[in-house]
């Protein structure tokens, strides 16, 4: 059934494509992401997207602004908040929400455990909250644990958008339009932060 399609696509991208960047950030189709096996929040969504509308089952993006230090230890995007996907995929007649796709087990557990060590409660990609399970009937998050509004974590609710493409394209005032900086940033910094992930997963996914 849908669900059940929707949860293995869930854990297929959780699994197979390992959190990092590619050099053009966003800016990457669903087969690409795919191809290189690596992504964050708003490429692993776009990947995540494709894979359920291709098996038949409603999906979309919906964005929000988390503190950008969720990714403090792997890269500084330059803001003090990040523009942030999490999908919506419509089952038993209502959207359930997840994001728990975006970190891969390997990196989530040494995470965690750094996160833990130092008293913190986001970094590395990872939110001390946060799960990497869905179940489909509930929703859940790996990123974006608080509600939008309930602290400083979460700033602003960015709406619903058909993807990732379109909500840059479309948005008034995104926090990390891919402009002239985030084009040079993503030759030397982007790579570096893949290998900064790589790193802290080592430990328990080498």
């Amino acid at each position: 059934d849908d669900r059940t399609r929707a949860v293995r696509l869930h854990d297929f991208v959780r699994d197979e494509v390992r959190f990092g960047f590619q050099p053009r950030f966003y800016a990457v189709r669903a087969s690409e992401v795919l191809a290189g096996g690596v992504g964050y929040c708003n490429t692993k969504s776009s990947l995540f997207i494709a894979l359920l509308r291709a098996a038949g089952v409603p999906a979309r993006a919906r964005f929000v602004e988390i503190d950008a230090g969720i990714l403090r230890g792997i890269v500084d995007p330059g803001t003090a908040y990040v523009d942030h996907s999490f999908t919506e995929v419509w089952l038993n007649e209502r959207w359930v929400r997840t994001d728990s796709y975006i970190v891969d087990p390997a990196l989530a557990e040494s995470a965690r455990a750094r996160l833990a060590a130092e008293g913190r409660a986001f970094g590395y990609g990872v939110h001390v909250d946060g799960t990497g399970s869905w179940d489909g009937f509930e929703d859940a998050y790996g990123q974006c644990v608080e509600p939008i509004g309930a602290s400083p974590y979460t700033r602003r609710e960015l709406g619903v958008h058909s993807d990732v493409l379109a909500f840059y394209r479309d948005a008034p005032e995104p926090s990390n339009r891919r402009g002239l900086g985030l084009r040079l940033l993503g030759r030397w910094a982007f790579p570096a932060a893949s290998r900064r992930a790589d790193a802290i997963r080592l430990p328990s996914g080498s």
